[in-house]
């Protein structure tokens, strides 16, 4: 799902969907993991971050999460939505921005956390509701 013009309104954690690309959120940062090393010499961040709606996992490449730490409340502009081994998070794209507007004063619900429920492919789905009908 592409948003082709920008917008003012920012989409809600609830409302992400895989393959989401070019929308504006604002989150509060609750947690950091540890960053990993890669193979070519680079690193990824993976923050969970909430909203009044929801959590996720942000994911960060390169050192653009080196200063990021619990409490800030980020807005990312041109933000994705991906899916990686059923898992979905966020992170920029190539020509977005993340930008800290503030520290600690944002109301948030860590539940429901969207980067722990299942997603499925069509594929899957069909299948799935295929074995419960009756014969």
């Amino acid at each position: 799902m592409y948003l082709n013009k920008p917008s003012n309104r920012l989409v809600l954690i609830s409302e992400f969907k895989p393959s989401m690309r070019g929308f504006d959120c604002e989150f509060i940062v609750l947690n950091c993991a540890i960053p990993t090393k890669l193979r070519d010499g680079g690193q990824v961040c993976k923050f969970k971050v909430s909203d009044k709606s929801g959590s996720i996992v942000l994911t960060l490449w390169g050192d653009s999460g080196e200063f990021i730490k619990p409490g800030d409340i980020l807005r990312l502009e041109g933000a994705e939505a991906k899916l990686f081994k059923n898992t979905i998070f966020v992170t920029t794209s190539r020509y977005g921005k993340i930008k800290r507007i503030g520290e600690n004063n944002m109301i948030f619900n860590e539940l429901p956390f969207f980067s722990e429920v299942l997603w499925l492919t069509e594929e899957e789905h069909q299948m799935r509701q295929n074995e419960n009908q009756p014969l």
